[in-house]
């Protein structure tokens, strides 16, 4: 009798390590559920509910401005903005400073890299004239 409450445990013991890696492997699978808006000009995510990574590029002009929007409201969020060089021109993670600008130093194509855990919020990052 003992032989077989030790397999009933071990067979419970494995389902529940099943149901736990399932639960984390659904848990951070990249999602976005909002709105989302890619031009030239600008970048805009309300985000209502995302994991994973979003990008866009944006061709700007030595003395350029970006007008930045950046709140986070649940989860994480995180922002890049980098020249194709490699040359990281701003980094955070909108917690703090959430209405700022960032002056462009060199013409060139620049990356907006936005990483999400489990977060909602709202990032817009527009060219101001």
């Amino acid at each position: 009798m003992r032989r077989g409450k030790y397999k009933t445990l071990f067979g419970f013991f494995l389902l529940l390590i099943a149901g736990f890696l399932i639960f984390m492997i659904y848990d951070n699978q990249s999602v976005f559920t909002g709105s989302r808006i890619k031009n030239p000009d600008e970048y805009y995510l309300d985000i209502q509910k995302m994991n994973g990574t979003d990008q866009h590029t944006m061709n700007l002009q030595k003395k350029d401005t970006l007008q930045i929007e950046f709140e986070t409201v649940k989860g994480s969020l995180y922002m890049e903005i980098k020249a194709s060089n490699g040359t990281m021109i701003y980094s955070g993670n909108g917690k703090e400073i959430t209405n700022f600008t960032v002056k462009i130093p060199q013409s060139d194509v620049y990356t907006i890299t936005i990483e999400a855990t489990h977060a909602k919020g709202t990032i817009h990052v527009q060219l101001q004239n």
